[in-house]
């Protein structure tokens, strides 16, 4: 029986403890590989004795001869430049640029990433394998007494808004702040928004949570009138397929990797509208049978990402290799 093949990972740029963003990417990778008896998985401390070099942190990874695979989780500064500052820009583009040029093989969250770095950084598909992550293990619908528990624990209004994630510039919170502006006096006070994550910046009125733990975020977002992303671009859709894993309607902004990843199951705006934004608000709180339709459709298209888990490990070993993938 052959050798197992070596895998380098180093995972200490990571906050894998407060999984979010590159580190749920990184999870969603490491645990391909787990189960396959033909990979071992090393820290950064076996790179030396590695036969690859996996950098899951976007960073490219030197390894003296070795081959060097490196994900890419977006390129949102070549698409939407107004979601970074100068320095951000800067530092993003040197990260993305060093990691084409020096990496063997590439790895991206999503189609839209692939489609991106063909176009704008001209690499070939050959050097490229999308492994588009699922949703995590807690995220599915919960029982209603566990929503109703964590609604009641946080203080949260009988229905309400979410959006989780950081607030990075490109999150475009002050588009749903203006959105919120307009949409919150036809709601009513019993409607309220919310946000979870991590960062400071908010939505004046909104309520601001900050991180939430794992054990109780799919019972807030279960909890939901719908999840809202207004975000720039995003490399991945994590998020919206975390919600829609859930049984929450997903309203998302038309670029990058959500809008291809909701499809039918949610709602599709405009990043620059706070208007329309404002609209979809008011009409998904007020008409039950749009919730439920999305709702329904939210968790369909979860379950169809679930089921190709197996089409991902039999393309993530090739990548390492260098080998070319079995047709699927």
């Amino acid at each position: 029986m052959p050798r197992p093949l070596v895998v380098s990972c180093d995972l200490s740029r990571l906050k894998v403890e407060r999984p979010a963003g590159p580190a749920v990417y990184a999870c969603f990778v490491l645990d391909l590989l787990a189960g396959s008896r033909e990979v071992e998985v090393t820290d950064g401390r076996g790179t030396r004795t590695a036969d690859v070099i996996l950098s899951l942190d976007g960073r490219f990874r030197a390894g003296r001869g070795q081959r060097t695979v490196t994900a890419v989780h977006d390129l949102g500064h070549l698409l939407e430049r107004r979601g970074y500052g100068t320095g951000e820009w800067l530092a993003q583009h040197w990260r993305v640029a060093s990691a084409v040029r020096r990496s063997d093989h590439l790895l991206a969250p999503s189609d839209a990433v692939a489609f991106g770095l063909g176009r704008y950084l001209r690499v070939p598909d050959r050097r490229i394998t999308v492994l588009v992550p699922q949703p995590r293990p807690a995220f599915r619908r919960p029982p209603r007494e566990r929503v109703e528990e964590v609604r009641r624990g946080l203080r949260l209004p009988d229905r309400y808004f979410l959006f989780v994630g950081s607030r990075a510039r490109r999150k475009n919170l002050p588009l749903l702040a203006e959105a919120w502006r307009l949409a919150a006096g036809r709601l009513g006070p019993d409607t309220g928004l919310v946000l979870a994550g991590p960062g400071t910046g908010g939505v004046p009125g909104a309520r601001d949570l900050g991180y939430v733990p794992l054990d109780a975020l799919p019972a807030l977002i279960a909890g939901a009138v719908a999840w809202v992303n207004p975000s720039l671009y995003e490399g991945a859709a994590i998020g919206a397929m975390e919600a829609m894993a859930c049984g929450t309607p997903p309203l998302v902004a038309g670029t990058g990797a959500q809008a291809r990843a909701v499809g039918t199951a949610g709602l599709i705006l405009d990043p620059h509208d706070p208007g329309q934004w404002a609209g979809a608000m008011v009409a998904v709180a007020a008409d039950a049978e749009l919730r439920t339709r999305l709702a329904a459709g939210s968790l369909k298209s979860a379950a169809e990402v679930r089921e190709a888990r197996a089409r991902w490990e039999s393309t993530l070993r090739p990548a390492l290799l260098g080998a070319p993938a079995a047709a699927s």
